[in-house]
């Protein structure tokens, strides 16, 4: 008899042998951790790229006020930035989905993300779990990490211990000497009272 309340079903069962190359444009199948920290960081720099090109032509076209051609151009890069971070945002999901299911977890428990404090957990556990061995749930296990796949792996990882280590002392150092500073015309400006 056909149940219509079960769960549908698949057939995903797999040889533990057998593997699959993940797609980097790719919303299903698994992805591992190093891939996707690699695909997950690049393309929020390819993002961050884009938003920084339509900023610079956008900031001198509202300046102006809007008018003529400039207003044309800032109004078509504004879609086209907001195309991008919808785009963006719907493949970064799509990497929080396949690597849930790279651990045998179910991807609505990228809903998490939503909630405060527990994205953070999340995000440590989709960093640092290792996925299930061979196929699971989900499909066969990715293949093995591409010397390509570690190079951009080392690369990201050198930028940003760059910089937590060297760009962030810096600023937190210069925003001190701002918060000095301001404190100390805040005194003088209370002293002539």
């Amino acid at each position: 008899m056909n149940q219509p309340y079960q769960a549908p079903g698949a057939d995903v069962a797999v040889a533990s042998n057998e593997a699959y190359q993940p797609k980097f444009l790719s919303l299903s199948g698994r992805i591992g951790r190093m891939r996707y920290f690699v695909y997950a960081t690049g393309l929020t720099m390819l993002f961050y790229l884009v938003v920084g090109i339509a900023a610079a032509v956008l900031v001198p076209a509202f300046a102006s006020g809007g008018e003529g051609a400039m207003g044309i151009v800032a109004i078509v890069l504004s879609m086209i930035a907001l195309a991008a971070f919808i785009g963006m945002l719907i493949m970064t999901w799509g990497y929080m989905v396949r690597r849930l299911n790279d651990i045998n977890a179910s991807g609505w428990l990228s809903l998490l993300m939503l909630v405060p404090l527990v994205n953070f957990i999340l995000g440590l556990i989709l960093i640092f779990k290792k996925g299930s061995q061979g196929g699971n749930n989900y499909g066969a296990a990715p293949v093995n990490n591409s010397g390509g796949v570690k190079a951009a792996f080392a690369v990201l990882l050198l930028l940003m211990v760059g910089y937590f280590g060297v760009v962030m002392p810096v600023t937190m150092k210069a925003y001190s000497d701002y918060l000095e500073r301001a404190q100390q015309a805040q005194q003088m400006e209370f002293d002539d009272y």
